[in-house]
């Protein structure tokens, strides 16, 4: 008799008996394997007598299965006492039984009474699908059987419900790469039905094409399934390849089946490529799915058959590599890649006319050594596309372990069928060589339909022959961010630029009079004109920016030393000792100005500020003259919102007081670039010497009206900005044409290096809102836990392509920016890396140059308000643009009248300790960034929208202010605040803290304590949830997380610092605060911030709205938080 229900306790082999009963013991319900005491079938894949789903059962058979069930989940702890199993066995048994009715049994032939369905709890689902992966005997992953996740879609009872479900479905269990093992669990068959089913083998696979010679274009495997798609209505593509995807086939109970083409999130494939044979690999084209997706499989649970219930996981690379492109029933490359790899060089000679005519040992060598080349090819590949993937050997040594402790626990081991457990690889994998497994088949199990689909509906559609067509085609949604999307409201720029406008509003200004200083002027003609005067001076929290001033007041010194006619301040000192008696029209202000908290400007600089302020709002127009400045930004460019903030709203002040910009009014300093940034101290200076040569020369000229660069907010008058509208400055007006891109050269580019995009999740067009996260190869290079990357979102090739195009200039030909000859950068690279074609111009200079008849057909004021390349376009359409017209220098005007391009800083949301450690960074690093998408974001939007996986762009690394203090401490105790993108760091946080586990419990330590812990908060839109899954679960499974509150968005309006202070969390929150050791950190925007920390102050007995305390000035005051002055260092706040 089959199955091991009938073993015999007098069997012959004595070794096996305590291992064999202890299995009959421990399952009530085991299945037949297929075998009896005359015949084996270990040798077949499919054995004849295997169990399926879809068939009818007695009702005793289906009670029996389900009290079994029932009894694993109480024994497991699902089913918590026995009261609970006796109260949910009395309720499942009377289900099954009203359910039940008559029809013909499968296994006896005969009419009986057949069992109901019952209903499963989720719960109880989804510990039956683990349960049946880790009875599955052909599968060798199953030690990830805790990790499967259940996508219950019971409710869906149509065709086409179940093909969207299951598409939306496999684009969250593909995560971007990050496969979430999933079953996607479609309504169970009742008595004498099919159940809903899924003609596809698996969802993701190539069609096969029977060609007129009898060879096949495609995949082989899927000859007879295509010709049946195209019989049901299916219409290929016009130009046929071996890898075109087939669409998706559903087919609810008593419903026509639904064909559905698979979304283009869904049809990206993986290129197979090896990284030491380059182009001749690539020339082979060959590429594979990135995941499979079982669905000719079903669940058979507790009685109840699951008939639809597809399985997506992760592939190991001996199935595509050895398997599904080496074996000659497939794809068959092997004799191709034998070519590529050069084995028969120097063997097909003498009489050898081909690789066919090889004696056989070399053919096995050679096919051998393709064999594993192709396998390490397909694992490099889908590991530099960041998509999930086992070797076989670590597979075997897992599924090894797995099964030892199972044994050791349980006194037996877990069914297994050596035919389909083996690795192709042979005896080079560890699992080759384990003998004595048991093949039996406990349930739950997986198993295949007792019927074929197609067949299926060969029998059910001449019922449906009221229908003028048998199938029902879904078309695919439009993804967002698709050419059409992303082309509403834009006309080609060929075509004129009837465009609706993109670029940033104009800055509301306001005339400010020039200023009428409270100090009586009684210079005549006949008095000799006062020597000017260079005043230097500081503002800044720390030294640096007066380490600067001192070294510029050198310069200075050392031009103006032969001069008889200026003076220079005898030293430098703080901004707050300039005076109203001060500002007046004999004076040169050379400012270095720092940022402090938000963009603000440092204490020492508030009291001039304020004073500023004061005397605008009484200013009286005389028109005198007025006093000049310049300002050297001593910012950080990884606070990019923030970046020269402080210098920004000085240089607001000095013009609302009627001061002139001596050259260009602010020059941004990078610390991130630079510790002390000398190098753009000198570019300064630079730009500052021939002006200043005039003034050493000629003495102090009255500024011009006429709109020079002097005067960059009009002819005449000066404007000023209000605080939201300052950190234009920088980049629209505050520095003359050739010096905005001094820096882009040998200064800043230098330190950038190239990376590729290796993936996005979720993918970019499908989110116009909320976070993404992106992933980058760095190559070779590495970075640290918490430190920050500078990315610079380059212009798409295309576009460099048609700026050109447009600017009728060579790529190759440089750009004139008063570098070293071989630092100019060619127009190619200067349209790629320096300048931003999607902003408007930021001068108009070149206006001038264009004729009369041009400019009558041209609206200045609307190409001023357009983007450069469509202005570009636009002028080539209009023939202002040729090669004959203008010389070299008009072109070179128009890019230097460009915007700069600016590097956008994040932090680095990875750990790279964290990603060696599970083997996913493969022969390059990576790093994982997440960013916020902006609907117009030139790097979250524009660029990623535009860039396709392996596009380019460069970057670099800088340290965060605060990565040292977090990442030094591995172990100290943390409560974590982060909303939105800020999620970013603290999973780099995470994953460190998690390697740094992994390799305790390595060593032989234990997992740590719960008192060094992270309370975690987290405040983020519904879509951005599923991003802090992986990392938040393992952390937590390893003790690192104590407290876990996530707060999606809700309309009921509650934030993140509501559940801090929520009476859940509270009590233990002030415990932490209190305990002198534990550190907090926030990650969050401003306003955010501001409400994190009252909340804080409630928990600690603090004043809600902070405590008001001097400043260091005395004159003005600032609110601190109660909770910051008691922590001091250990509050680590980082506002973005």
């Amino acid at each position: 008799m089959p199955g091991l229900t009938h073993l015999s306790t007098t069997t012959k082999c004595p070794a096996l008996t305590p291992e064999l009963q202890r299995i009959q013991d421990s399952h009530a319900v085991l299945a037949s394997t297929g075998c009896s005491a005359k015949f084996c079938q270990a040798g077949r894949a499919v054995h004849t007598d295997e169990p399926r789903v879809g068939e009818n059962r007695t009702l005793a058979a289906v009670l029996q299965e389900a009290e079994e069930f029932l009894r694993d989940l109480h024994r497991d702890g699902v089913l918590p006492s026995d009261d609970a199993l006796t109260a949910r066995l009395q309720h499942v048994r009377e289900e099954i039984c009203l359910g039940a009715i008559d029809g013909l049994s499968r296994q006896d032939q005969v009419q009986c009474e057949l069992g109901g369905n019952w209903t499963q709890t989720p719960q109880e689902l989804e510990f039956g699908l683990r349960r049946a992966w880790r009875n599955a005997r052909k599968c060798i992953m199953r030690s990830h059987t805790e990790e499967l996740k259940l996508c219950d879609l019971r409710h869906v009872n149509t065709s086409a419900g179940m093909a969207r479900a299951l598409i939306d479905g496999m684009v969250q269990a593909f995560n971007g790469g990050t496969i979430q093992p999933t079953v996607f669990v479609f309504p169970p068959r009742t008595p004498n039905s099919r159940g809903p089913m899924i003609w596809n083998h698996q969802i993701l696979a190539f069609a096969g094409y029977q060609t007129d010679d009898g060879s096949v274009l495609g995949d082989p495997k899927n000859v007879e399934l295509t010709n049946s798609f195209i019989e049901l209505g299916w219409l290929p593509p016009k130009s046929r390849s071996r890898w075109d995807l087939l669409p998706l086939v559903t087919m609810a109970e008593g419903d026509l089946p639904v064909i559905a083409e698979l979304p283009a999130s869904l049809r990206t494939l993986v290129p197979i490529r090896h990284p030491h044979y380059g182009t001749a690999f690539e020339e082979l084209d060959l590429k594979w799915v990135p995941f499979p997706a079982l669905t000719r499989l079903g669940f058979d649970i507790g009685g109840v058959q699951y008939t639809a219930a597809p399985f997506v996981g992760w592939f190991m690379d001996a199935e595509i590599g050895v398997r599904n492109l080496g074996d000659t029933s497939r794809y068959n490359v092997l004799p191709d890649v034998v070519r590529v790899l050069g084995l028969t060089d120097g063997k097909l000679e003498g009489g050898v006319e081909g690789f066919d005519d090889l004696p056989e040992y070399e053919r096995l060598m050679m096919l051998s050594r393709a064999q594993a080349e192709l396998n390490y090819a397909v694992h490099w590949s889908f590991l530099r596309a960041g998509v999930s993937m086992s070797d076989s050997m670590t597979a075997s040594t897992k599924w090894i372990r797995y099964d030892d402790a199972f044994q050791k626990k349980h006194g037996y081991r877990l069914p297994s069928d050596p035919y389909w457990l083996a690795p192709p690889q042979g005896s080079i994998i560890p699992l080759w060589h384990r003998g004595a497994a048991p093949n039996y088949q406990p349930k739950p199990l997986i198993a295949r339909h007792v019927e074929d689909p197609i067949k299926a509906w060969g029998r059910e559609k001449d019922a449906w022959s009221v229908f003028t067509t048998p199938c029902r085609t879904l078309p695919t949604r439009p993804e967002a961010g698709d050419a059409t999307n992303r082309m509403n409201g834009r006309q080609s720029a060929s075509t004129g630029l009837n465009v609706r406008a993109t670029g940033r509003s104009s800055v509301p200004t306001r005339v400010v009079p020039r200023l009428q200083i409270g100090v009586e002027r009684h210079i005549t003609r006949s008095q000799p004109k006062p020597k000017t005067k260079i005043v230097v001076r500081f503002c800044s929290e720390g030294t640096m920016a007066e380490n600067l001033a001192g070294k510029l007041h050198g310069r200075v010194q050392e031009m103006i030393k032969a001069s008889d006619h200026v003076d220079l301040c005898p030293r430098v000192e703080p901004l707050d000792n300039v005076g109203a008696s001060d500002l007046t029209a004999d004076k040169i202000f050379l400012l270095v100005i720092s940022s402090t908290g938000q963009g603000a400007i440092p204490a020492n600089g508030l009291a001039f500020a304020a004073l500023c302020g004061t005397l605008a709002s009484k200013a009286v127009s005389d028109g005198s003259e007025s006093f000049r400045f310049d300002i050297f930004g001593n910012g950080d460019s990884r606070y990019s919102t923030t970046y020269n903030g402080g210098a920004s709203k000085m240089a607001a002040h000095l013009r609302s007081v009627g001061g002139v910009a001596l050259a260009g009014g602010l020059f941004e300093g990078d610390t991130a670039a630079q510790g002390l940034p000398l190098s753009a101290l000198n570019a300064w200076w630079d730009t500052l010497k021939s002006s200043l040569m005039d003034v050493v020369g000629k003495g102090l000229q009255t500024p011009s009206s006429s709109g020079s660069a002097s005067s960059s907010m009009g002819s005449g008058t000066e404007g000023v900005l209000s605080d939201s509208d300052t950190s234009m400055l920088s980049s629209r007006s505050s520095v003359t044409s050739l010096d905005r891109f001094f820096l882009r050269g040998p200064e800043l580019l230098s330190h950038f290096r190239d990376a590729v995009l290796v993936k996005t999740y979720p993918a970019v067009p499908l989110r116009e809102q909320g976070s993404v996260r992106v992933t980058l190869d760095i190559g070779l290079e590495s970075y640290k836990e918490m430190s920050c990357i500078q990315i610079l979102p380059v212009t798409s090739p295309a576009k460099v392509m048609r700026a050109l195009d447009a600017l009728c200039v060579k790529p190759w030909t440089p750009v004139e920016l008063g570098l070293d000859a071989a630092k100019n950068p060619s127009y190619a690279r200067f349209l790629r890396e320096y300048v931003d074609l999607e902003q408007p111009f930021v001068g108009m200079k070149w206006w001038d140059q264009l004729d009369v008849n041009a400019r009558k057909r041209l609206d200045r004021q609307t190409l001023r308000a357009r983007p450069v390349l469509e202005v570009l376009e636009h002028l080539q359409a209009q023939d202002v643009l040729t090669y004959a017209r203008f010389d070299d220098e008009f072109q070179r005007g128009l890019c230097l009248d460009m915007a700069v391009l600016h590097p956008r800083t994040y932090s680095v949301a990875s750990s790279l300790r964290f990603l060696c450690a599970n083997g996913t960074h493969g022969s390059s690093n990576k790093v994982d960034v997440v960013v916020k998408v902006h609907p117009q974001g030139r790097f979250s939007s524009v660029f990623l929208n535009e860039a396709s996986t392996g596009a380019c762009l460069r970057y670099r690394f800088v340290d965060g202010h605060s990565g040292d203090r977090l990442r030094q401490d591995t172990s100290a105790a943390l409560i974590i605040v982060a909303t939105g993108a800020g999620f970013g760091p603290v999973r780099c946080l995470l994953q460190q803290r998690i390697a740094v586990t992994r390799e305790h419990l390595a060593a032989g330590g234990s997992l740590p304590s719960r008192k060094s812990a992270i309370s975690l908060f987290l405040g983020l839109r519904r879509s951005d949830v599923a991003m802090t899954i992986p990392v938040v679960r393992e952390a937590s499974s390893l003790n690192l997380i104590d407290m876990l509150s996530i707060v999606p968005s809700n309309e009921n309006k509650t934030r993140v610092h509501d559940k801090v202070m929520s009476e859940k969390f509270a009590s233990h929150v002030r415990r932490k605060l209190f305990d002198g050791l534990t550190m907090v950190y926030v990650c969050t925007n401003l306003d955010a911030a501001k409400a994190i920390a009252a909340a804080f102050d409630v928990l600690v007995g603090g004043n809600e709205k902070g405590m008001t305390t001097p400043s260091t000035a005395g004159t003005t005051t600032k609110k601190m938080n109660k909770t910051k002055m008691m922590l001091g260092e250990r509050y680590i706040e980082e506002v973005f």
